[in-house]
């Protein structure tokens, strides 16, 4: 199922400045941030420097939502730890810590950027960087993928 931005974004922005560790915006969530156009999109995706305890993200969600009842799963995938919470919203944080050796935010150091999109200052790759992390999948590049770029470059 995917959500409308108008569910997701706000979801976002509260648990983003919730969190108190660095973290960046991953998925398509990358074109909101550096762009400001949002696509429906299935969850949120946040990727981390490091593996913290499920706490963390439990304790952000909580203060974010002032909700006392949160459920995540924590499990690893390839090396890679990865952090599901449900919302209550429907969408879902998925929060990624890959081993540093594999992970965007270690190969494209330069490429991570501070962009404010409403008032919050967000950590997010570059559109370039995201092109290209989006075009070398190892199941390939997604037909989703390639309707947004096109979408986005119409609009340039």
């Amino acid at each position: 199922m995917k959500f409308s931005p108008n569910i997701w974004i706000p979801i976002l922005k509260k648990f983003y400045q919730s969190l108190e560790i660095p973290s960046v915006v991953y998925g398509s969530q990358i074109i909101y941030v550096n762009l400001g156009i949002a696509f429906e999109s299935k969850d949120i995706d946040l990727i981390i420097y490091d593996v913290y305890p499920h706490t963390v993200f439990v304790n952000a969600y909580k203060k974010a939502f002032n909700e006392e009842n949160v459920r995540i799963e924590v499990f690893v995938k390839n090396k890679e730890t990865i952090y599901h919470l449900f919302t209550k919203y429907g969408v879902s944080i998925e929060i990624f810590a890959p081993p540093k050796d594999e992970s965007p935010l270690t190969i494209f150091p330069n490429e991570i950027l501070f962009k404010e999109r409403e008032g919050i200052s967000y950590l997010t790759p570059s559109l370039e960087a995201y092109a290209f992390i989006q075009a070398n999948r190892k199941e390939g590049i997604r037909e989703v993928d390639v309707s947004r770029f096109k979408q986005i470059s119409r609009l340039e």
